[in-house]
């Protein structure tokens, strides 16, 4: 198998493992609240990758970047791997295990399948990206996609709900930091700025249940049965933790592109484990929504992908083009 198969294998992996967290973290919210389960979760997260880190670095095997330094100085980018961590992480994974109160696994999934534009959307407004009309049409298309997933008559939620807007919320708390978050792994390497952000997660949440009075032994509930201690596992250690080393070692080997396109699993994986998992029922409208946002993230990234190319072939055009002087 070559590198490139193996690097699509893991992308693919990376697309369908990211859309169950949760599918899974269904049986953990029976016997605690969100924010203490964002809170495990990242706890678990940041020692895992804190403890493959450093293995890694002992071992040769990974390399430190730069120094994360906890001092006046570095306090812009304290501050913005505080909000990735508090934000990005914590109140993306706490919004979106809210909603499962208000709106079903498989439509959560779904809608968490459109951060990818959401992303470029930010890119958009803040860091002057542009759409084509076409991504225009493709954007409107996914969103499309949702709406048709939200009003479907058959559903168990009966049409639209406060928790389809707690679930977009949580998705646009992801992609509002994706930004500072590529920023901070320029500087520190894309491992160090995970963890950084797992660790400001966990202290973020843990502050806020200690101020709330909440009660921190619920976390011992997950050891109530084998299934929860399996579902936080899957949770911390293989989502959060070591399923963004596969990510990175499929986008060394077939590109951001490739792993985005990947990403647009999401949604599909959400929706089949929903069903064979939870029984969630299938209805024909829920089947087509998801066809269509499916369909539509993959164009809306394959066009993205074709203007990125054009700036290239135009350098490449001026280059051997002889002068008039010739």
């Amino acid at each position: 198998m070559s590198n490139t198969q193996k690097g699509w294998l893991a992308a693919i992996f990376v697309g369908l493992l990211w859309g169950i967290p949760w599918i899974v973290g269904t049986p953990i919210l029976e016997v605690m609240d969100p924010q203490v389960l964002v809170w495990l979760r990242y706890t678990v997260a940041f020692i895992t990758l804190g403890l493959i880190f450093n293995i890694g670095l002992a071992s040769g095997k990974m390399t430190k970047k730069a120094d994360f330094k906890l001092n006046w100085q570095n306090r812009n980018d304290i501050f913005w791997a505080a909000c990735c961590g508090i934000i990005g992480q914590g109140s993306f994974s706490f919004l979106s295990f809210l909603s499962l109160d208000y709106i079903t696994a498989s439509e959560n999934g779904v809608i968490q399948g459109l951060i990818p534009i959401l992303i470029l959307s930010v890119g958009f407004l803040r860091h002057n990206e542009r759409f084509t009309v076409m991504q225009m049409m493709c954007a409107l298309g996914a969103f499309l996609g949702v709406a048709i997933l939200v009003m479907d008559p058959q559903s168990e939620t009966q049409g639209f709900n406060i928790g389809h807007l707690i679930c977009f919320g949580s998705a646009a708390s992801f992609a509002c930091m994706a930004y500072a978050r590529a920023k901070l792994a320029e500087k520190y390497g894309s491992v160090a700025t995970m963890f950084h952000q797992f660790v400001f997660a966990s202290l973020g949440f843990g502050l806020y249940l200690f101020v709330v009075g909440a009660d921190f032994s619920s976390a011992l509930n997950v050891f109530s049965s084998p299934l929860r201690i399996m579902c936080i596992v899957i949770l911390g250690v293989c989502i959060s933790g070591m399923s963004y080393l596969v990510y990175i070692y499929g986008m060394e080997r077939v590109g951001v592109d490739g792993t985005g396109m990947a990403l647009n699993l999401m949604p599909l994986s959400s929706f089949i484990l929903a069903v064979f998992a939870l029984g969630e029922q299938v209805t024909p409208m829920r089947l087509v929504a998801i066809a269509v946002v499916i369909t539509s993230m993959i164009a809306f990234m394959k066009l993205g992908n074709q203007k990125k190319d054009k700036p290239v072939e135009q350098a490449a055009l001026n280059t051997t083009k002889p002068c008039r002087s010739q």
